[in-house]
């Protein structure tokens, strides 16, 4: 199929095509004797199969060694692992991700605290009372 095919198909653009293509995520396509790309539906997988890994917080090296592991057809342990690693690494984000709303609830309520009057005087902005709150 052509590039115009392809980007109907996946919803991506001619850039990010010939970006992906750059970065091994999907592969060259081969050239028709015009001169132009014809892609085959292994490239549509592989966009769909980014997609899903992008929205798991996978980077584009990482999905490429995805991709990769995909096709040398090892074992579902290595990319059980990966996987892992990867639930890890958003766990944390997301420890961390709490810590702040925990911070930023606190010194909202420290703002609110006063009522209306309290909100109108001039903002303090004092993270250390409620960070130690």
């Amino acid at each position: 199929m052509k590039r115009k095919e392809l980007t109907e198909k996946t919803g991506l653009d001619r850039e990010t095509l010939r970006f992906y293509e750059k970065k091994g995520i999907i592969l060259e396509p081969a050239r028709d004797d015009s001169g132009y790309r014809e892609y085959d539906l292994g490239s549509i997988e592989r966009i769909e199969f980014t997609k899903m890994a992008k929205s798991a917080g996978f980077t584009l090296t990482e999905i490429k060694e995805l991709l990769d592991l995909k096709n040398s057809g090892v074992s579902c342990r290595k990319g059980r692992d990966i996987a892992l690693s990867k639930l890890e690494e958003v766990e944390e984000k997301m420890e961390s991700l709490n810590k702040m709303k925990r911070v930023l609830n606190k010194f909202v309520d420290a703002c609110n605290s006063n009522g209306e009057e309290g909100l109108k005087k001039r903002c303090h902005l004092n993270f250390d009372l409620v960070w130690r709150g």
